[in-house]
């Protein structure tokens, strides 16, 4: 789907909660931004030397569709 996650800290729980509408009984744990990359030419030049692939482990490497499996 070509979607990018980023998490969010130090949002108001009590506040995503009301905005949400979830009842009392469940709490707010985390809050990720979810959408489609534009293109890096549209970041100001101070933000676009940041975009540059991570060290991390690739997702395939420890992620996989369907039933669960062991890695490798």
């Amino acid at each position: 789907m070509e979607l990018v996650v980023h998490g969010m800290a130090g949002f108001d729980y009590e506040r995503a909660r009301d905005v949400v509408g979830a009842p009392e009984e469940f709490e707010v744990e985390a809050m990720i931004a979810v959408g489609r990359p534009a293109p890096a030419e549209s970041l100001a030049e101070s933000l676009r030397e940041r975009e540059v692939p991570s060290g991390r482990k690739p997702v395939a490497e420890f992620a996989f569709p369907g039933v669960y499996r062991t890695a490798g």
